[in-house]
């Protein structure tokens, strides 16, 4: 009796696949999960560039860097963050191909008001005046 024999396992046994294949998580799972909204808005640079898109809708990297005042690398690491949290999406600029445009997920809680406009989580609030 070979090594497999004597471990139960039988050379023309196979086992059935019962286990389902992973399936992918949501693009914007974390879009209201307090574990991750609350560690990006407590940093302010995060929290000016979510307003900030918020505001302005869809804007390159170049150009939210200056409203942050941190260098262009500094804020592409920051809006990675917040693509893997959810809160923000890339899309190609159709008029610059380098360029990407970071705006809001769709996931994200939005809306504009006569006072304003407010992103709503649920468990917080942020208003934009």
């Amino acid at each position: 009796m070979g090594l497999a024999g004597r471990r139960g396992f039988l050379n023309d046994a196979v086992m059935p696949d019962v286990t389902p294949p992973p399936s992918a998580p949501a693009a914007n799972a974390g879009a209201c999960d307090p574990d991750l909204i609350f560690p990006m808005l407590a940093d302010p640079v995060r929290r000016r560039l979510l307003l900030a898109v918020a505001r302005n809708g869809g804007q390159p990297a170049s150009v939210l860097k200056d409203g942050v005042a941190r260098r262009l690398d500094a804020t592409l690491k920051q809006l990675k963050a917040m693509l893997d949290a959810g809160l923000l999406v890339a899309t190609p600029d159709r008029t610059d191909k380098r360029r990407m445009l970071y705006a809001l997920a769709p996931a994200v809680p939005f809306t504009k008001t006569e006072t304003g406009a407010v992103i709503d989580f649920g468990f917080c609030l942020l208003r934009l005046s």
